[in-house]
C-alpha cells in the first residue's frame, strides 16, 4: 500500500537561553497509508500537538524527516512550502479562531481557492458548493465566524481545508471543544468526505473512545514517545502499556 506519510525519528528540543529546557517528542516514528484514518491520542502535553506542528512546518524539527507523498519537506521553506500544503490542510480544535474575524466564511474559503487558479466568480461558486456538501446553507457564505454556533463554524472549515482537494487532511482536536451530539455529526461528515475524496486523515485526539470506530489505527503518545499502537478495538480490550490503561479507564 503507498504511504502518504512517512514520519523517521521526529524530536524536538525547546530551549531556555540556549540551552536544551525538555524533550517535547522523542525519536517518534510512523507511517500514515494513503486512504488510511490513523489517531494519535495522548493526554494534554504528551507531545502530540507537537508533532503536528512540525509536520505542518509551524514549528522547526530539532531531528528526524517528515516526508510527505515521497517528498522530504523537512525543511522546506517560501514557494516549495507553500506547494507541499496543496497536499496537506489542517483543521483545527477552535473553528473560530481559525478565521480571521473581519472576514466572512465565504472569504476564508474562497481565499484558497483564488490562491490555487481559480477567478472570484469560480471560487465564489465553488465555496457555495463546499458549503453544501459539508452541511451548510449556501447563505452562509455570507456569515462571519462570530455568527455562527462552533458546529457550524467548524463544517465552514471543513469546506475551507477541502477546498484544495488535499491528499492529507490533519485534524488537530478537531471536535474536543463540541457538544457530544455535534462531534457525532462532524464524524460522520468526515467518514463521507474521506469516502468520497479518498484522503488520509491523522486525527489528533486525547479521547480513545471518539477514535474508536472512526479511526483504523491509533498510536497512543505519553512523554514524547508512541508508547503503543494498533486497531482501537484491539488497543482498548487489551492495552499492553499502563498508561493506555488509564486513558482508557478515564472515558470507558
Amino acid at each position: 500500500m503507498k504511504i502518504i506519510l512517512q514520519i523517521e525519528h521526529l524530536t524536538k528540543d525547546f530551549e531556555n537561553d540556549g540551552r536544551p529546557a525538555y524533550k517535547a517528542v522523542d525519536d517518534v516514528s510512523f507511517t500514515l497509508n494513503c486512504g488510511e484514518k490513523l489517531a494519535i491520542i495522548g493526554e494534554s502535553g504528551s507531545g502530540k500537538t507537537t508533532v503536528v506542528n512540525m509536520i505542518t512546518r509551524l514549528i522547526d524539527v530539532t531531528k528526524g524527516k517528515i516526508i510527505l507523498d515521497g517528498e522530504d519537506i523537512t525543511n522546506l521553506t517560501g514557494k516549495k512550502l507553500r506547494e507541499a500544503y496543496r497536499k496537506m490542510q489542517m483543521v483545527f480544535q477552535t473553528p473560530v479562531e481559525s478565521f480571521d474575524p473581519r472576514c466572512t466564511l465565504g472569504d476564508g474559503i474562497m481565499e484558497s481557492l483564488i490562491n490555487s487558479g481559480f477567478s472570484k466568480k469560480d471560487a465564489l461558486e465553488e465555496a457555495k458548493r463546499l458549503l453544501k456538501e459539508c452541511g451548510l446553507p449556501e447563505k452562509f457564505i455570507n456569515r462571519y465566524p462570530h455568527e455562527v454556533s462552533g458546529g457550524q463554524c467548524q463544517r465552514a472549515a471543513i469546506a475551507r481545508a477541502i477546498a484544495i482537494r488535499p491528499k492529507l487532511l490533519i485534524l488537530d482536536e478537531a471536535t474536543s471543544a463540541l457538544d457530544v451530539t455535534v462531534q457525532a455529526d462532524i464524524l460522520n461528515l468526515l467518514t463521507k468526505l474521506h469516502d468520497e475524496m479518498d484522503m488520509s486523515y491523522l486525527f489528533i485526539c486525547h479521547d480513545i473512545a471518539l477514535v474508536q470506530n472512526f479511526c483504523d489505527r491509533v498510536l497512543v503518545m505519553y512523554k514524547g514517545k508512541i508508547i503503543e499502537e494498533g486497531i482501537p478495538n484491539d488497543v482498548i480490550k487489551n492495552p499492553k502499556n499502563e498508561y493506555t490503561q488509564r486513558l482508557i479507564n478515564s472515558v470507558l
